[in-house]
């Protein structure tokens, strides 16, 4: 994903803008706009009349010149904020447009990371191409209508300037994603300087609470269940090897099932985990990764082998007391000064002591030695921080603040009381780089396989 891919979900809509978004449902998309781009607006009388407008206008960002007229049908097509004040509807169209790599951003720290996207009126004169964007320089404040007030790197853009965008939406590229944190709605005055007033996504996502027997949720599919990702997990290979680990893959990639067909959905891990997932990041946008729910498929499914049995949600709650799962989504490299100033920042609340923790980064281990760091473990970048922590000298994290002086600050130096392991551990070293152990098993000793890998996974899980 690229800027330019921002434009490819902005859409002209009546007089203003709109974003795409691809909602649970598969066979929908939603346009997300202002509410008053819908409505006709009539000064004739003694008194200001705004009427819902009966069909509106959309016009993609390839095709700008070309009308789609679309019929509106309130609580049908058409849905908006039962706070009248709230400035916020959304439009659906009955077709998969193949939009889908638009996520909700209900936490955006990173405003001056932000662009405001649409079609101003303004620049009306090129007829092939209205689209610009603005940037994001910070938000100011939150209004009491509960609107972002945000400021633009254009001191001089006023309301003339804005005319247009109403409807265009505040996005961010994060990860090879679109993030959408809101949607504009307004000037401040007609003299903005700069300054604009929008509506927060999460009131979108109320209007699809509000309607749920009518409006499919706002999230990836992937997030409703793991069948979505099935066809995603085990994807490794143990090249000229390849064939000794065919059937253990084979079996792993059944054995998921269960875990698809059990009450464990990506969602409750999301939700339930949400401060235990991402070591360290602040940013809890990555928490839509569809990596992190692949790996905890996979994880998943080694935990009922090795548990013989298919885990419920409250058993996985009660082995977060043995083992954890984290993720680190970012290039930080493993093993390195920073990835380790991580892991003694992080919070590992109700970890027993000998608890092992599991953790997926984007880049594997460079050495197989490195993939797995026993508890006490004399690794030299470790110990250099050690010697620091033994002598009382201030080791600082990212944030400038001392990690051994933090509040969550444990008596135990942290790799004397967990055994650290990288995630890709389970397949690399213990299937790749020992595929000879399986080379003679067959269709008719799988029983006899998932024996051998319970014991062996039961080792490192601790269980």
């Amino acid at each position: 994903m690229e800027e330019n891919d921002l434009k490819r979900y902005t859409v002209i809509l009546g007089s203003g803008s709109g974003i795409l978004f691809q909602p649970l449902d598969e066979s929908k998309t939603y346009v997300l706009s202002a509410k008053h781009v819908f409505y006709d607006k009539d000064n004739t009388g003694h008194e200001t009349k705004y009427t819902l407008k009966h069909k509106i206008n959309l016009c993609f960002f390839n095709t700008q010149n070309e009308l789609k007229e679309i019929e509106i049908t309130n609580g049908v097509n058409y849905f908006e904020h039962s706070d009248a004040d709230n400035d916020s509807a959304i439009l659906i169209l009955n077709e998969n447009l193949g939009y889908n790599q638009i996520f909700v951003d209900e936490d955006c720290i990173a405003f001056n990371e932000c662009l405001l996207c649409g079609y101003p009126s303004k620049i009306d004169d090129n007829k092939n191409d209205r689209y610009s964007n603005h940037q994001i320089n910070r938000k100011i404040d939150t209004t009491n209508n509960g609107y972002f007030r945000l400021e633009t790197n254009f001191g001089n853009l006023n309301h003339e300037d804005i005319i247009g965008f109403s409807g265009g939406g505040i996005l961010r590229l994060s990860n090879g994603m679109i993030h959408i944190v809101g949607i504009q709605s307004s000037t401040t005055t007609d003299y903005a300087n700069g300054q604009i007033d929008v509506v927060p996504i999460s009131k979108f996502l109320e209007i699809v609470e509000e309607n749920k027997d009518k409006l499919s949720e706002m999230i990836p599919p992937y997030l409703s269940s793991f069948e979505f990702l099935k066809s995603k997990i085990f994807d490794f290979s143990a090249g000229s090897d390849e064939e000794d680990i065919t059937l253990t893959k084979s079996l792993l990639k059944r054995k998921a099932i269960e875990v698809i067909n059990s009450d464990i959905t990506p969602s409750f891990i999301k939700n339930h985990f949400k401060d235990k997932l991402l070591i360290n990041e602040n940013d809890l946008s990555n928490l839509k990764d569809e990596l992190i729910y692949i790996t905890w498929l996979e994880f998943l499914t080694f935990l009922n082998i090795v548990k013989t049995k298919t885990c419920t949600t409250d058993e996985l709650i009660e082995v977060q007391s043995i083992i954890r799962l984290l993720c680190k989504m970012d290039e930080t490299e493993w093993l390195g000064d920073n990835f380790i100033k991580d892991c003694l920042s992080f919070n590992y609340d109700d970890l027993g002591d000998n608890g092992t923790v599991f953790i997926k980064t984007k880049s594997k281990p460079s050495k197989i030695k490195d993939y797995s760091i026993p508890k006490g473990a004399m690794i030299s970048s470790i110990a250099s921080i050690k010697n620091s922590y033994l002598k009382g000298v201030p080791v600082y994290d990212g944030a400038g603040a001392d990690i051994f002086n933090a509040e969550s600050e444990t008596k135990e130096f942290i790799f004397d009381k967990y055994n650290f392991i990288h995630f890709e551990y389970l397949k690399y070293v213990m299937l790749v780089e020992n595929s000879g152990d399986y080379r003679h098993f067959t269709r008719l000793t799988e029983n006899e396989l998932l024996i051998k890998l319970k014991e062996e996974y039961g080792k490192v899980f601790g269980i």
